[in-house]
């Protein structure tokens, strides 16, 4: 007979559920409507995909200042306080009369989601200390899937009949119920920890380096662009080298020297997201600039790559216990690097079931890939270090969508300079687009080859390297 579940369980994975899937849906549904802002705001192409991946570049540079944070103050005041962040902005965002103002306030909206990624599933994990926690994190897995496959057709339609800003107000609404459930059944009071220091230095580093590289890649037509990106390596060089002499470092980077698995399959995180990634907003943008669309039908195609995420990553779970796990990881980024090669020839009269065939084959990808690596990484440290390991793998992650972005950013830039994204240059989207496509493909096929020969594979055998030791 099941134990009932307590009040602060049921609060907790009402909560971290709904906050799981309000991140995603954020980018999944914004990709949709992205279009019709840009058309209200008059933004120039490459703005737009500031849009995305300004909220993204949040995420990736908050990631480990926040888990430090979380250490300090406690975790639920952590996650409290970007519940109330995320709502706020989201409130916000919609009372915006220009591009700038909407860009800024969508970093702020993706620094209260680096708030809740960081503690929410940790939070669930100490609610959860059972046999029930497998099926607590499953239920909360299931949020992001529903907001990844919910995001472009709710999306759509939202965008279509009510207007882009409705987004924005109908995503608050489970915010403002996580906001009244967490306080009254959750830990969300400051706990302060003594002993601990902070890591201002590697903070300040890498928040320039992000926040370079997103503004350079947007500007990148300009020679301040490209002086911002120049600016954004070396930031990011320097935030390497710090935290290699750092007395209390946001990232142990000892836990790469001597551990070849643990720092390949780091590696692919990063490369598999960046290589496909990308292919939501610019399947997006070709399905209305070039081929006209509404937002809502535009929302109805994108729809499957996430449901097959959503089908096939349970069976890749499952596959990851009886087969080696970089194999499952190798198939699932050939499967996308192909699935990439295959948009850059698209065209504006390509069939509609190839241009969703695409998004499939894409989708089964990322599930098969996803579930496997982050089993060689975990598989390639001691226990002691899972939290380290797990902020890793969301950070390579994040990291690997902020760079896809910035090249998309890049290419448009450069394609279309100042002007917007319409019918009328179409053409130049297209060409930007396949080159950038393109070369996702080549950068995928590396990955590949990399999953297949590098030493991670043999993390999956259950003969975990020795891990650096813990502090």
């Amino acid at each position: 007979m099941k134990t009932p579940l307590t009040p602060q369980q049921h609060a907790g994975l009402f909560t971290i559920t709904a906050t799981q899937f309000v991140l995603v849906f954020m980018l999944s549904s914004v990709a949709v409507a992205v279009p019709a802002l840009g058309r209200e705001f008059g933004a120039k192409a490459a703005e737009l995909g500031l849009v995305e991946s300004g909220y993204i570049a949040a995420v990736s540079m908050l990631l480990f200042p926040v888990t430090r944070l979380a250490d300090m103050v406690g975790r639920g005041a952590v996650f409290f306080s970007g519940i109330a962040l995320f709502t706020v902005v989201s409130l916000l965002l919609p009372l915006t009369t220009s591009i700038d103002a909407f860009i800024v306030l969508r970093v702020f909206q993706g620094a209260g989601g680096a708030m809740m990624v960081t503690t929410g599933l940790v939070i669930l994990a100490e609610l959860f200390p059972g046999q029930g926690r497998g099926r607590a994190l499953g239920i909360s897995s299931a949020g992001v899937y529903l907001g990844l496959s919910a995001g472009p057709w709710l999306g759509g339609l939202i965008t279509t009949h009510l207007g882009w800003r409705w987004v924005f107000y109908l995503c608050a609404v489970p915010c403002v119920a996580c906001l009244a459930l967490a306080l009254r059944h959750l830990p969300v009071r400051p706990r302060l920890a003594r002993g601990q220091r902070f890591d201002w230095g590697g903070a300040l580093l890498m928040a320039l380096g992000m926040m370079l590289l997103t503004q350079g890649g947007t500007h990148f037509d300009t020679a301040t662009g490209k002086a911002m990106l120049a600016g954004a390596l070396l930031a990011l060089a320097g935030f390497v080298a710090w935290e290699a002499r750092a007395d209390a470092p946001l990232l142990d980077l000892r836990l790469f020297a001597g551990n070849r698995p643990f720092a390949f399959a780091c590696a692919v995180q990063f490369i598999n997201y960046a290589a496909t990634f990308g292919i939501t907003f610019l399947v997006s943008l070709y399905l209305q600039i070039a081929r006209g669309m509404s937002a809502g039908d535009a929302g109805l195609v994108l729809m499957a790559q996430p449901l097959m995420q959503a089908v096939l990553s349970p069976l890749s779970g499952s596959l990851v216990d009886r087969v080696p796990p970089h194999r499952i990881a190798t198939l699932g980024m050939g499967a996308g690097t192909l699935a990439m090669a295959l948009a850059a020839l698209l065209g504006p009269e390509a069939p509609l079931p190839l241009v969703a065939g695409v998004l499939l084959l894409c989708g089964a990808g990322t599930a098969s890939f996803a579930t496997a690596n982050m089993s060689v990484i975990m598989g390639s440290v001691a226990p002691t270090h899972y939290g380290v390991a797990s902020a890793m793998t969301a950070a390579m992650r994040t990291t690997g969508m902020t760079f896809c972005l910035v090249v998309i950013s890049v290419a448009l830039s450069v394609a279309l300079g100042p002007a917007a994204a319409t019918a009328e240059n179409a053409p130049q989207f297209m060409a930007a687009m396949h080159a950038v496509l393109w070369g996702f493909a080549a950068l995928g096929a590396g990955g590949t080859v990399l999953c297949l020969y590098a030493p991670l594979r043999r993390a999956g055998q259950g003969q975990a390297p020795p891990a650096p030791p813990n502090d």
